[in-house]
């Protein structure tokens, strides 16, 4: 069993104060962990909005202190690493500004730590539906490309997670995922050209944050369903035009981080075309190949299913060409400009 006596829950955000003001005020309503104290660390990332007048209302809610960070520095990861560098709590608990979680999101996080000595922890993500979603977008069939949704239901059975089994379950995503501080030091913190660099659609982070916990033995966990949170899906993201566009980003993510994806591979031994590791151009063609068996069938979600997977080996081709940028993590980026403060203070 696990001792746990601190958690810290952190937040970043960029100018969706209204969100975040609902996420806070629901934090500060959880059920507290016993013997464990909790922080909540904010990072705004360059937002124009009242983020930082919206903290401050939040940490005068109680019963949880509520801090403010600012970082100057362009990108989730580089908000990641700055609200890491100020945390002390043993845990470190991850969620999203849209994000609405249950009462006892903190008790079970806690619960699951001190019930088994593993380094992460996370659960289910279901949705806050904007406007009611096109029937087929629900069904289990859509469930494999519902990356743009960002949405997790692995089943209501709790699942270890180890080694052994790395590459064999689907992974957990930040808007509920709870690591342990120490671990996330240990192999440097986020990847800073990956997380919504520069406002694109970049992300990945998390992804790329598993695998290195992978490579340094650190990888164990659980999938708890009943750590449960809500978040917000748009309707704006229920259409087929949003789903290329992230498939098309999710396609540069993979090219960006290719050696957290092929991870049997030595991509510089690797024979490659204009950038690209050859063996995916043969990829690509098997991929139209399906995606042209679906034109002109009655099944839709089909035909869409298979639209998106060829468009992400374009976007994956678009950013090898350019060239991958060089990998970083670093606790603090040394460019970035924090400001800390409690913020119910004047």
């Amino acid at each position: 069993m696990s001792r746990v006596t601190s958690l810290s829950v952190l937040i970043c955000t960029y100018n969706r104060s209204a969100l975040l003001e609902q996420t806070l005020e629901t934090l500060q309503r959880a059920y507290p962990p016993d013997r464990c104290t909790v922080e909540v660390i904010v990072v705004d990332n360059n937002s124009s909005d009242d983020t930082r007048e919206v903290v401050r209302r939040a940490a005068a809610l109680g019963p949880y202190p509520v801090h403010y960070l600012a970082e100057r520095q362009q990108g989730k990861s580089f908000a990641l690493n700055s609200g890491l560098a100020i945390a002390h709590s043993e845990v470190i608990a991850l969620t999203d500004d849209d994000v609405l979680p249950a009462r006892d999101w903190l008790q079970r996080i806690v619960d699951n730590f001190r019930a088994s000595d593993v380094v992460f922890v996370f659960g289910k993500v279901l949705p806050r539906w904007e406007a009611p979603p096109p029937p087929e977008m629900v069904t289990l069939q859509a469930r494999d490309i519902w990356g743009p949704l960002a949405l997790i239901d692995y089943g209501d059975e709790p699942v270890s997670y180890d080694a052994a089994s790395f590459g064999k379950k689907r992974l957990p995503v930040g808007a509920n995922l709870a690591v342990r501080r120490q671990a996330i030091e240990q192999i440097g913190g986020w990847r800073t050209d990956l997380g919504r660099v520069d406002n694109t659609m970049i992300a990945g982070e998390d992804r790329e944050l598993c695998v290195r916990l992978y490579r340094a033995g650190l990888y164990s966990g659980v999938y708890d369903p009943s750590v449960l949170v809500k978040h917000l899906v748009p309707a704006t993201r229920m259409t087929r035009d949003y789903f290329r566009k992230w498939f098309f980003w999710h396609g540069r993510t993979l090219a960006r981080m290719a050696d957290a994806v092929y991870l049997d591979l030595d991509l510089t031994k690797v024979p490659s075309v204009a950038g690209v590791p050859r063996f995916l151009y043969r990829e690509f063609f098997q991929q139209f190949g399906r995606w042209l068996r679906r034109v002109g069938r009655a099944d839709s979600l089909a035909l869409l299913i298979e639209e998106v997977r060829l468009i992400e080996y374009l976007g994956f081709f678009v950013e090898a060409r350019r060239g991958r940028p060089v990998a970083r993590t670093e606790t603090v980026p040394p460019q970035a400009t924090v400001v800390l403060e409690q913020a119910g203070d004047k």
